[in-house]
């Protein structure tokens, strides 16, 4: 289905939505309930008077609002400012509304778009954070969801500062991409200090918001949109959180939606990181890299199509202003936290009598997974530093690599973050 001209059926059930919205007193829960119970909202208003079937309480007013049909201006407004802005709706009733927000108690009925709504039903990883971040924080943010979008995961932030700009950046530089939720109208670009970036999203990636276009950021809406982050994502990862902050909000969401939670540990006297150590506290999961995410993402990854851009990605970097420099383009060198080895205490390869195996590759891989696995077919086991300096590659990025490579049974890992090939004899 053609979604970027509405047909007169699904603009029908878009104003449906919107007047089922509108009911005051009535809730997204009770909507969404309300939309599964008749099969779609335009069905739930044709049958308001049987609505008791479907919830315990109701508003008294609500059955008489829904024979109002309000919404059917707004939605004219709506749809003219759409065409203006690039910008699409997609409804609870179309096939590819995303599976896994579809299953939130509170799922939008509808929400606007711009960009590749194939990303939407990817495999996703929240990762949020303090606006008001270390760098040390923002490297730690953009290390791990680089990391993951290499890997096929898209990277859902909300487009904030700090965190969630570093997030969505690297999470563009891979197949993955990222989605960013917004606190505002799909129209109303907000921080104004992340105009370059919205820009980037809705050329590279995707722009979300269940707000009306033309709503203005109201600080009311991000506690709201935080429930969508968490939505569409297997987990949320935390990176840097004070005790009192929208991000605990959105690892709140996370929880109640039965999503995995994540978090770095950061500092164990930083009051940045607070928040990060109450949730560790409480049962989430302390991680140190991507691949560490990536382990429990496993099963959906091994046989699952990734939506990706046609093309080779652009480096990014290159397009910031000097003061949205990011930190990784210091040329440091960051070695996974995972590892456990300090900088200059890498250990040497370890010294083989045998002649690797020679073995067949499959046809499907890139060049850089020929690449390494050719490197480990020549020399035999290798740490994970000794094979970045060998090919020039990122650790955060080889790590992926090797960890999708793992999945895939070509590579085995052994303790100390050796690699190995696993032979397969032509």
């Amino acid at each position: 289905m053609n979604f970027s001209q509405p047909d007169a059926g699904r603009e029908a059930e878009f104003i449906a939505a919107l007047a089922l919205k509108n009911i005051k007193g009535l809730g997204a829960s009770s909507a969404k309930k309300l939309a599964d119970f008749f099969g779609s909202p335009a069905k739930a208003l044709e049958a308001a008077d049987q609505w008791p079937l479907c919830l315990k309480k109701i508003p008294p007013t609500a059955i008489r609002q829904a024979g109002l049909m309000t919404g059917r201006e707004q939605a004219g407004k709506c749809l003219d400012r759409l065409r203006h802005c690039r910008a699409k709706f997609l409804l609870y009733t179309d096939s590819v509304y995303p599976a896994l927000l579809r299953e939130i108690p509170d799922a939008p009925l509808f929400f606007f778009y711009i960009g590749d709504a194939g990303l939407l039903n990817n495999v996703s990883v929240a990762v949020v954070g303090a606006r008001s971040c270390t760098r040390e924080g923002m490297s730690v943010a953009a290390h791990i969801a680089r990391g993951l979008s290499r890997a096929g995961v898209t990277v859902v932030s909300g487009l904030a500062l700090g965190i969630d700009r570093v997030a969505h950046l690297a999470g563009l530089e891979g197949p993955g991409g990222s989605i960013a939720v917004l606190g505002s109208g799909i129209d109303v670009p907000y921080p104004g200090a992340n105009l370059d970036l919205y820009d980037l999203m809705a050329e590279k990636g995707v722009l979300l918001s269940e707000f009306m276009p033309w709503s203005p950021p109201e600080a009311r809406n991000f506690p709201i949109r935080n429930r969508i982050i968490s939505g569409l994502s297997r987990g949320v990862l935390v990176v840097e959180a004070a005790m009192r902050s929208g991000t605990l909000i959105t690892a709140r969401h996370a929880v109640e939606q039965n999503r995995d939670v994540f978090v770095v540990p950061g500092s164990t006297v930083s009051e940045n990181s607070a928040g990060c150590r109450e949730l560790i506290r409480r049962g989430a999961r302390a991680v140190f890299s991507a691949e560490d995410i990536l382990a429990d993402l496993a099963p959906m990854l091994r046989n699952r199509e990734i939506s990706i851009h046609s093309g080779p990605r652009p480096d990014i970097r290159g397009e910031l202003s000097a003061p949205a420099a990011l930190p990784w383009q210091t040329g440091e060198r960051h070695l996974p936290l995972s590892t456990g080895i300090m900088p200059g205490k890498i250990p040497s390869l370890p010294v083989s009598a045998e002649k690797p195996a020679r073995f067949s590759f499959p046809e499907d891989l890139d060049p850089m997974e020929n690449m390494v696995l050719e490197l480990l077919q020549q020399d035999g086991d290798c740490h994970i530093d000794n094979l970045s300096s060998k090919l020039a590659v990122e650790t955060a990025t080889l790590s992926s690599l090797l960890t999708v490579l793992e999945l895939r049974g070509l590579v085995r890992r052994t303790p100390g973050m050796f690699y190995g090939i696993v032979v397969n004899e032509a």
